[in-house]
């Protein structure tokens, strides 16, 4: 059999230059399992796997010489005993364990298809060893879909979940790494596997109870239904809401109650009612606990991670977590060094200190994650945490070369900019503006953009806190030309989350601007408009009227805005008005029981109010007046059920009535002669509060008035 020295060294570039030595040591081993001779092949593949378990270079070593060809023949051979295909399988979990480039390998020789088909076979050591070389490579990232590509199977493994101690903890490990979205949640739960999860709760075994938590908080994480079923369901007599809340004393093992703790936290976020006392004295008390600079870098990073989801959106938790066992000091300890307590031991404290390392990317992350969610509701818990050394780490790892950890950073940031106090001093003094600009122009490059759509949503969210009124920062980012970045960012191939919160951003510019920004934010929306007010997100829609109704508050402003984009204002009202294509609302839409229509004819109104309000000849005739369709429109509003509606269209009304000029008796006959008068007389009869009484009273007495001239 002959290598191909070229192929080799592009795939393994170290092994370049003693290629000749590794064939002619260990090509041998690999000859044997050609031989005819069956007690030859097993000769070889005991030798073999002596050589790889535990040796990466082995490993690597033996990929070359082309033992991974070989071992899937043999495998696939019918007539090949069992115990062979086992060593066969053994030696490819082996080879899988080693660098990346060996599971790329092995996946190009076909080995996943192989050990899935090991796993049709009865004989329980060949099924283990299949199941462990699959466990092995779909740890990798990219091959964790692998499972889902061949969803035949997954019933399979859960028959054979009990077989053993190995079948349990290797099948919860490949669900933890396979199942990544909602759909292989709900296929799983089909496939009833909670239920074949739960019964491993009660394992004596402690790695198979750490590897059936961590499967059972994969497939709680944002599903609804499958946490719905852990809440109702029981094993031996005894409810697993129960028997969750015993794994978290302090008697039970760290891994078994910080898993259960991300258990616990993920079924309390998905929506499900549980008990509040064991989230706030158990549940959040041991995340708090595993923060501790007495654990492992690992637990702190999960418990500060998990901590975060749990407290985010609750300010109660928020409150408890600040008091809890001295959090705000443990998360200041994820900065300092580990302190060595034998300081002579050079040896344990360089260890210690490369495994810190290795890691500091992830602790970075976890503990500002953890002060994204601590500080993003309470400015009594800002003020007792927040200090100029936070605020200036947190700017200084916008430029760490880090995704995640700029990400991290900058929703600390936010949740910091909603302090007035901190936005108009340490902000200001820090110079945060100056690192989100810059994270920014990283982002863009010319008319694109670059990097991931997390961090553009991230920063933007920043952004647009920095650009309210009352901050220091306005200025300065757009002297820095910022108005064209969100003029990126309102592209339709964006996501929704960042053109949200590019219209945030503008909604915060243009309010109580001078004529000079309103002119330059109308120029760089314009050509979006109608895609703008056509978006399937509410939110969008909202903003992007709040935007038209902020450019036109100004009575001084509005006939040379309406001047220049009059008629594209105009017909965008229009479509709003007329679209019966609605968008849909968010979670945090506040629209209690109103319909999505409504609150958007009423922010309409509001624009088209402010054109009311504009020269009765250059403005109001030309816009309104003469648009009997919208005349009849507002009447028909003063009759809908909707009370905000019903406002919008009387103040509309009187606007259009009280506007001072040469033809405001026109206008007011030309309402009467539509029927605006009786509307608003059936509106006083049966008017629902003082506030609309009030409005429809004037708007008689303007009718009224006419009548006397």
């Amino acid at each position: 059999m002959e290598v191909d020295e070229h192929n080799v060294t592009e795939t393994f570039p170290h092994l370049h230059g003693v290629l000749s030595e590794v064939t002619a040591m260990y090509q041998p081993f690999v000859e044997k399992l050609f031989s005819e001779n069956n007690a030859t092949i097993v000769e070889g593949l005991q030798q073999i796997k002596s050589l790889v378990i535990g040796n990466n270079k082995q490993k690597s070593n033996f990929i070359v010489l082309g033992a991974v060809p070989r071992l899937v023949y043999l495998i696939q051979q019918e007539n090949l005993d069992i115990s062979t295909k086992t060593h066969c399988a053994v030696i490819l979990g082996s080879l899988a364990k080693g660098m990346e480039a060996n599971v790329k390998s092995l996946l190009d020789y076909g080995v996943h298809d192989v050990m899935l088909y090991g796993l049709r076979q009865v004989d329980l050591r060949f099924y283990e060893a299949c199941l462990r070389c699959i466990r092995t490579i779909v740890m990798y990232p990219d091959n964790s879909g692998l499972l889902f590509v061949h969803v035949s199977i997954i019933p399979r493994l859960l028959e054979f979940i009990n077989k053993s101690t190995c079948t349990q903890e290797c099948t919860c490990e490949i669900i933890s790494h396979c199942c990544t979205s909602k759909e292989h949640q709900d296929l799983l739960y089909d496939l009833n596997v909670i239920h074949s999860i739960t019964e491993l709760l009660t394992s004596k075994t402690l790695k198979v109870k750490v590897k059936s938590l961590q499967a059972l908080a994969v497939l709680c994480k944002r599903n609804y239904t499958t946490c719905q079923s852990i809440l109702k369901g029981h094993l031996r007599g005894n409810a697993v809401m129960d028997i969750l809340t015993d794994m978290l004393s302090r008697a039970q093992p760290v891994d078994i109650q910080i898993n259960t703790a991300k258990c616990l936290t993920y079924i309390y976020r998905s929506g499900i009612i549980i008990d509040e006392g064991v989230i706030e004295r158990k549940v959040l008390p041991c995340l708090v606990r595993m923060c501790d600079s007495s654990r492992n870098i690992e637990e702190r990073v999960v418990g500060a991670k998990t901590l975060a989801y749990l407290i985010e959106t609750q300010p109660k938790l928020q409150r408890i977590a600040l008091i809890c066992e001295q959090f705000p000091k443990k998360l200041e300890a994820f900065f300092r060094h580990p302190t060595i307590a034998d300081t002579q031991n050079m040896a344990d404290m360089r260890k210690q200190f490369k495994h810190e390392l290795g890691h500091r990317q992830e602790m970075l992350e976890a503990v500002f994650l953890a002060y994204a969610a601590l500080l993003s509701n309470d400015e009594d818990i800002r003020d007792l945490v927040v200090s100029d050394t936070l605020v200036k780490r947190l700017a200084e790892e916008l430029s760490n070369t880090s995704p995640t950890v700029r990400i991290a950073s900058l929703k600390s940031l936010l949740s910091l900019s909603r302090s007035v106090r901190i936005l108009r001093t340490i902000f200001e003094d820090m110079e945060v503006w100056k690192h989100v600009l810059k994270v920014t122009q990283d982002q863009t490059v010319g008319n694109n953009t670059v990097g991931s759509d997390r961090e553009k949503v991230a920063v933007s969210a920043l952004l647009c806190n920095l650009l309210l009124d009352f901050s220091p920062c306005k200025v300065k980012l757009l002297n820095a030309n910022i108005l064209q970045t969100f003029k990126i960012w309102l592209k339709a191939e964006y996501p929704l989350d960042l053109k949200r919160n590019a219209t945030w951003g503008l909604l915060n510019v243009t309010f109580q601007a001078e004529l000079k920004l309103k002119m330059e934010v109308m120029h760089l929306i314009s050509p979006d408009i109608f895609m703008l007010l056509t978006c399937s997100d509410y939110d969008i829609v909202i903003k992007t009227l709040g935007i038209l109704n902020n450019v036109l508050t100004n009575k001084e402003h509005t006939d040379a805005i309406m001047n220049e984009y009059g008629d594209a204002i105009m017909q965008a009202c229009m479509i709003t008005l007329e679209s019966t294509s609605l968008p849909n609302p968010n979670p945090w839409s506040r629209l209690g029981n109103r319909e999505v229509s409504s609150s958007i004819y009423t922010h309409t109104l509001c624009v088209l109010g402010c054109v009311a309000a504009g020269d009765g000849v250059t403005t109001v005739r030309k816009f309104l007046y003469e648009n009997e369709h919208f005349l009849k429109k507002l009447i028909f509003f003063m009759e809908h059920p909707d009370l905000e509606l019903q406002i919008a269209a009387v103040q509309c009304i009187s606007t259009l009535c009280q506007n001072e000029d040469d033809e405001v008796i026109i206008r007011r006959e030309k309402m009467k002669e539509l029927g605006a008068v009786e509307a608003l007389h059936k509106l006083n009869v049966n008017c629902a509060t003082a506030s609309l009484c009030d409005r429809v009273k004037l708007a008689l007495m303007l009718f009224q008035l006419q009548g006397n001239l």
